[in-house]
C-alpha cells in the first residue's frame, strides 16, 4: 500500500482511482469569498457564556496554534459577496469542532480527524457547516475546537486551515459519490465480469468529465447505479458514533465529543430521508441535558419520532470482566431509569444489549441481561481473537446458570464501518450463519465519536439496491432483531458460559490502583446501602451520584487501565472521592444503630465492637486499640469482641512457622517449599507464593492491552531475599521477608493465625519497572484438570490443560475474588483482595500482581502498591469454605462502638450468599440480592429481622415477579433471586 493510499484509507486496487477523484473534487466547491477568523486559546474549555470578547486575536491559515488536549474558540466573520445565493461555508480546523451561532446556538460539528477506514471527503480539508445563517449578507458563527492527535497517537499540533464561502456544484458533487461508490466495488467484487463492466464505466465517465462533460460523465455510470441487487441478502444499517468514554482523551472531552457527535446526528435527520442514527450510553445523554439543554430537546424529539435509536440498557459500554455482579446489575438499573424517566421508554423498547468494544464477556452476564429486561446481545469484539476464529456471528448464548440471550455479531467484524461495498462484501463472505439473510451494519466514524458523515450518508444511499451487493436498508438494531426472532433459529448454535476473548488480557492486571480502589468503592457502597436499609433510610438520593460516578469508572478502558495518564489519574481521584463522600454518611449510618444501655453509675467510653455485613458467620482475630480481640457475628450483625487468650501452639524458626495446622518451611528465596496440615498431608509441589519477574515486552499497538505469549518460554527471574525476620504478634505468627532489585522493593508479611489454616501474605511493592511483569506463582499438590474462578454471582469452571488451540489461548484468565482446584484428595485456593489477572495451566496457578506498560500511559503501575493474596487448603468438596474466606479477606469487620445488632438476614444453606441488602428504588422497602454460590440446585431458608408485611420476588430491576416464601427459596444452579421486603403502609 502507498502511503498516499494509507493516509487517506483508500484501500483500493487501483491507486488511478484517488487521482481521478481528487481531480473530481476540484469541481465541486469554487471559493466566492474568504471569511476572516480569530482565535481565543486556553488549556481547557471554556463555556462559551464565558467567553472573553477582547481575548480573540487575529489568525491566518496554515497556522499551528496548540498541542494536544489544548483548547481554542474560533470567532469567523465576513460578507457574502453580492449576487452569491446560499453559499456554502467552509471550514478547515485540522482537528474537532462544536460550532455556535453569534447567539449561542448549536449549529453543527465539524471534524477533520483522520479514521483509519476513511474515504476521501468531498471538500478535502475542509467540512461545510450547515445552519451558518448567511441571508443578512453578513457571516459570524463561533466554534469550540480541539486537537486530540493523529489516529492512536497523541502526536502533531492543531492547525487552521482556514474559512471561506463558497458555491457547490451539484452535478460534479454527485459525481463524485457515484464514481467513489462503484469504484471500491469495482476493487471488492469476486465477479470478476461485474469488474470489468464497472471498470469500463468509470473509465467512460472519467474520459467524460476529462471533456468537460459532467452530464455524460454521470450518464456512464447512471445504468451501473441503477442495475437492482439479485441477493436475498439484507443488511439492517444502522448509524453509530462508537465514543468511548475516556481513552486516549480526557472525560473533559468525551463531553465535548458527545455534543459534536449527537449535532452531526441530528443535523443529517433533515437532509437524509430515512436515515436512522442509533446511541447507547446514557452517560453521554446525561452529560447533553446537563450541558446542552436544547441539544437534548432534539435528542427528545428524534427517539419520539423513531429516528433516534436508544440501544442498550447500561449506563456506559461496561467491561463484564472486573467489576462486581452488583455493579453489573446497577448498570442496568441506573441506565434503564434514565431512559425510561428522560424519554417515556417501556420494556419492550429496550431488550438490547450493547457492548461492541468490551474486552470479553462474563459466563453470568446472560442471566444479568435477562432479569434486567434484556434478551439481546450486540457486539463485534470477538472478531479480535488472536488465537482461534470464533466460530459464529449468530448463535444463541447462554450463561452459567442456564439463562440465554439472542447474539448478533456484526460479520464486518467492525462498529465503524465506513459503509461501502468492501465492507458489505468481506461481511457477507465471514459471516457463517449467512443463510439466515439478514445481519447488522454498523456504519460510521467511531472510537471517537463522530458517527456517520457526508461520506457514509452518500455512499450508503447509493448501495441499498445495488447490482454485485446485498440490500441495504436503515433500520433500528432493535427492529433487526425482532426480524431475527421470527425466522427459523433452530439450527442455530449455542455457546455456555464465558465469551472469552483471545487478547488483552494484560487489562485483568495494568492499572493495579484503579483496580483496587474500585473494589473498595464496590465495598463501600455496599456497606452504606445495607447500613441505610438496617435503619430505615433511603439512600437512593444521596448514593445513586456515587453509582454514577462508579459505573462510569467501569467503561472498557477505564477500569481495563487502558487509557492515558490523566484519565488514569481521575479515575483514581474519583474512587477516592467515592469511598471519602460515602465512608462520611456511613459514619452517620451507624450512630443510628442500637447501641447497649450502659448503668446509670458507668461512665467508661463505649465498649468497640465491630460489625459484620457480609452474609456469612465470622469467627476472627481483630487488632483494635485495645490490643487484640477475637470477633464472633453472626451475618449481618455486630460482633461480640472479647479479649483473646495467650496463643499457643504459635512456633517458628529461621525457615519454618506452624500454628499447629498448618506447618510451613521456606526456601531460600522466601517461597513455602512445603505446607503440611495437621493430618500430615502436604500441599507444596514445587513451591507455593514464589515471587517471579517477567520481561513482559511492548505490544505494538497495545501495550497497556495485550501481554506477548511468548513470555511463557523466556525463564523467569525469581527474586531473592535480602532481609528477613519472624516474630509473635498476638494470635499470629507474621514472617516479615523483603526482596530488592534495581527497580523493585518488596516488603512481604507472611501471617499464620492461630486455629487457622489460611496464609496470608500483606505485601508492599515499590515498582518502577518498565514492560515487566511481577507475579506470584504457586504450584500445589492437589491440582485437577480444571480451576474455579470466582465470577460475578458465581464461578467458572476453565481447564487446567493445554491440549487445543483455544486452550493454549486462554493463558491468562480472570478470577474475581478466589481461583480454586482440587482432585480427588484434596484442594488449593487462591485468594486476593484486588488482583484479577491468573495463569491456570499444568499445575501452575500463577497471580499476575503488577504490570509495567508504556502506551498509551507510559507512567502505568509505577509507584507504591498495597495489596493482600492468601491461600487455603480445602477438603474435596468444601468450596463453600473457598467463598467465605474470599468475603473474609475482602470484607474486613467494620469498627463500632458499643452497637448491639442481631443478625438483621441469613440463609440456613451456606452456598446461599446474601450478596446485597439495600434500600428498594421505589416505595419504603428492602432488597435482599442473593444467589447460589456452588453451582447445585438447593432450597434455603431466609431468615430476616428486617420488618416486613410482605415479601416479593422480583428481577434485578425490582419488578414483581411473584410471591416470594422465605421459608423456602428454590435455587437452581447459580441462580440469582431478588427478593424485596415490602413494609406495611
Amino acid at each position: 500500500m502507498g502511503l498516499a493510499t494509507f493516509l487517506f484509507g483508500f484501500r483500493v486496487k487501483q491507486p488511478r482511482d484517488y487521482l481521478r477523484l481528487r481531480r473530481i473534487r476540484r469541481g465541486i466547491h469554487t471559493t466566492v469569498g474568504r471569511l476572516h477568523a480569530e482565535i481565543s486559546r486556553s488549556p481547557e474549555p471554556v463555556p462559551f457564556a464565558d467567553i472573553d470578547p477582547s481575548s480573540f486575536r487575529p489568525i491566518r491559515p496554515g497556522t499551528a496554534w496548540g498541542a494536544v488536549f489544548e483548547c481554542a474558540w474560533l470567532r469567523v466573520t465576513g460578507e457574502v459577496p453580492p449576487g452569491v445565493q446560499d453559499p456554502v461555508v467552509l471550514l478547515g480546523i485540522g482537528g474537532e469542532g462544536l460550532v455556535y451561532s453569534p447567539g449561542g446556538e448549536v449549529l453543527d460539528s465539524v471534524s477533520t480527524v483522520f479514521q483509519q477506514g476513511d474515504l476521501p471527503h468531498s471538500a478535502g480539508r475542509f467540512r461545510p457547516v450547515s445552519g451558518v445563517d448567511t441571508s443578512t449578507g453578513r457571516v459570524e458563527f463561533y466554534a469550540d475546537v480541539t486537537y486530540n492527535g493523529f489516529i492512536l497517537y497523541l502526536i502533531g499540533r492543531a492547525v487552521y486551515r482556514g474559512a471561506r464561502l463558497a458555491t457547490r456544484n451539484a452535478e460534479v458533487y454527485s459525481l463524485y459519490y457515484d464514481y467513489l461508490t462503484l469504484s471500491v466495488l469495482a476493487d471488492s467484487t469476486d465477479d470478476q465480469a461485474l469488474a470489468t463492466e464497472l471498470r469500463a464505466a468509470l473509465d467512460s465517465a472519467w474520459n467524460r468529465f476529462r471533456a468537460r462533460d459532467v452530464a455524460g460523465a454521470r450518464a456512464a455510470l447512471a445504468p451501473a447505479l441503477a442495475a437492482e441487487s439479485t441477493s436475498e441478502f439484507t443488511y439492517s444499517a444502522i448509524g453509530h458514533g462508537h465514543l468511548d468514554m475516556a481513552w486516549l482523551w480526557p472525560l473533559r472531552e468525551t463531553r465535548r465529543k458527545a455534543a459534536r457527535t449527537y449535532a452531526r446526528a441530528l443535523n443529517a435527520f433533515d437532509t437524509r430521508a430515512g436515515y436512522i442514527y442509533g446511541t447507547s450510553q446514557p452517560q453521554q445523554l446525561y452529560w447533553i441535558k446537563q450541558q446542552h439543554p436544547a441539544l437534548f430537546e432534539r435528542i427528545k424529539a428524534a427517539v419520539a419520532d423513531g429516528r433516534m435509536e436508544l440501544q442498550g440498557s447500561f449506563w456506559v459500554e461496561t467491561d463484564t470482566n472486573l467489576p462486581g455482579g452488583e455493579a453489573l446489575a446497577r448498570q442496568a438499573m441506573v441506565g434503564r431509569r434514565f431512559l425510561q424517566e428522560e424519554f417515556g421508554l417501556d420494556d419492550a423498547d429496550l431488550r438490547l444489549c450493547w457492548l461492541p468494544d468490551t474486552f470479553g464477556y462474563s459466563g453470568n452476564l446472560p442471566q444479568i441481561l435477562k432479569k434486567s429486561g434484556m434478551d439481546w446481545f450486540m457486539t463485534i469484539k470477538l472478531a479480535w481473537n488472536k488465537v482461534t476464529v470464533f466460530p459464529y456471528r449468530t448463535f444463541r448464548w447462554s450463561g452459567i446458570d442456564g439463562s440465554e440471550v439472542l447474539v448478533h455479531m456484526a460479520p464486518e467484524g467492525d462498529y465503524n464501518s465506513r459503509g461501502a461495498a468492501d465492507g458489505l462484501l468481506t461481511g457477507l463472505r465471514q459471516y457463517p450463519e449467512k443463510a439466515l439473510d439478514t445481519a447488522l451494519l454498523i456504519f460510521g466514524s467511531g472510537d471517537g465519536g463522530g458517527g456517520p458523515g457526508e461520506i457514509h450518508h452518500e455512499v450508503t444511499a447509493r448501495e441499498r439496491n445495488l447490482r454485485g451487493l446485498p440490500r441495504v436498508e436503515y433500520s433500528t438494531a432493535g427492529d433487526f432483531f425482532r426480524r431475527l426472532e421470527k425466522r427459523d433459529l433452530s439450527q442455530l448454535h449455542s455457546h455456555r458460559g464465558e465469551l472469552y476473548l483471545e487478547t488483552h488480557q494484560g487489562t485483568y492486571t495494568t492499572q493495579a490502583k484503579i483496580k483496587k480502589g474500585n473494589r473498595l468503592a464496590e465495598r463501600t457502597l455496599h456497606n452504606a446501602e445495607a447500613l441505610a436499609a438496617i435503619v430505615g433510610e433511603s439512600s437512593r438520593a444521596v448514593l445513586e451520584p456515587h453509582w454514577r460516578d462508579l459505573l462510569l469508572g467501569h467503561f472498557h478502558d477505564i477500569l481495563p487501565g487502558s487509557t492515558i495518564e490523566r484519565v488514569a489519574r481521575e479515575a483514581r481521584e474519583s474512587l477516592d472521592h467515592v469511598r471519602l463522600e460515602v465512608d462520611g454518611y456511613i459514619g452517620g449510618l451507624l450512630e443510628r444503630l442500637p447501641r447497649a444501655r450502659a448503668s446509670q453509675s458507668d461512665s467508661s467510653p463505649a465498649e468497640v465492637g465491630a460489625l459484620n455485613l457480609t452474609g456469612l458467620p465470622r469467627d476472627e482475630y481483630l487488632k483494635t486499640d485495645a490490643g487484640w480481640m477475637r470477633a464472633t457475628a453472626e451475618p449481618y450483625a455486630s460482633a461480640v469482641l472479647a479479649p483473646t487468650a495467650p496463643a499457643t501452639g504459635l512456633v517458628f524458626t529461621a525457615d519454618s512457622m506452624s500454628n499447629g495446622i498448618l506447618s510451613l518451611r521456606f526456601g531460600e528465596t522466601g517461597e513455602i517449599v512445603s505446607c503440611v496440615d495437621a493430618s500430615g498431608i502436604e500441599h507444596s509441589a514445587d513451591g507455593l507464593s514464589r515471587i517471579v519477574l517477567h520481561r513482559d515486552p511492548y505490544v505494538f499497538p497495545f501495550n497497556a492491552w495485550d501481554i506477548d505469549q511468548g513470555y511463557l518460554q523466556r525463564t523467569p527471574r525469581i527474586l531473592s531475599l535480602r532481609h528477613l525476620e519472624t516474630v509473635i504478634d498476638g494470635p499470629t505468627i507474621a514472617r516479615r521477608q523483603a526482596y530488592r532489585s534495581a527497580k523493585v522493593t518488596i516488603s512481604q508479611t507472611v501471617v499464620l493465625e492461630a486455629g487457622s489454616d489460611v496464609v496470608r501474605f500483606d505485601t508492599r511493592v515499590e515498582w518502577h519497572e518498565k514492560h515487566h511483569m511481577l507475579r506470584a506463582d504457586f504450584r500445589p499438590v492437589h491440582v485437577g484438570d480444571s480451576a474455579l474462578c470466582e465470577i460475578q454471582f458465581g464461578h467458572l469452571e476453565r481447564v487446567m490443560t493445554e491440549n487445543t488451540d483455544v486452550e493454549t489461548a486462554q493463558f491468562e484468565v480472570v478470577a474475581h475474588k478466589w481461583i480454586a482446584t482440587e482432585n480427588e484428595t484434596g484442594g488449593f485456593a487462591l485468594l486476593n483482595d484486588s488482583k484479577y489477572g491468573h495463569r491456570a495451566k499444568q499445575g501452575l496457578i500463577s497471580l499476575n500482581l503488577l504490570r509495567a506498560p508504556t502506551y498509551p500511559d507510559p507512567t502505568a503501575d509505577r509507584g507504591r502498591h498495597s495489596f493482600s493474596y492468601a491461600f487455603t487448603p480445602f477438603a474435596h468438596g468444601d468450596l463453600a469454605k473457598v467463598v467465605r474466606e474470599g468475603y473474609r479477606l475482602n470484607n474486613p469487620l467494620l469498627a463500632t462502638s458499643g452497637t448491639v445488632l442481631p443478625s438483621v438476614a441469613s440463609t440456613t444453606d451456606p452456598g446461599v450468599i446474601i450478596e446485597t441488602i439495600k434500600p428498594a428504588e421505589d416505595g419504603d422497602g428492602v432488597v435482599l440480592r442473593m444467589y447460589e454460590s456452588l453451582g447445585r440446585g438447593t432450597t434455603t431458608s431466609l431468615r430476616t429481622s428486617l420488618p416486613h408485611a410482605a415479601a416479593t420476588e422480583t428481577d434485578l430491576l425490582e419488578r414483581p415477579v411473584g410471591t416470594a416464601d422465605l421459608d423456602r427459596l428454590e435455587f437452581m444452579p447459580f441462580e440469582i433471586k431478588t427478593i424485596l421486603l415490602e413494609r406495611a403502609s
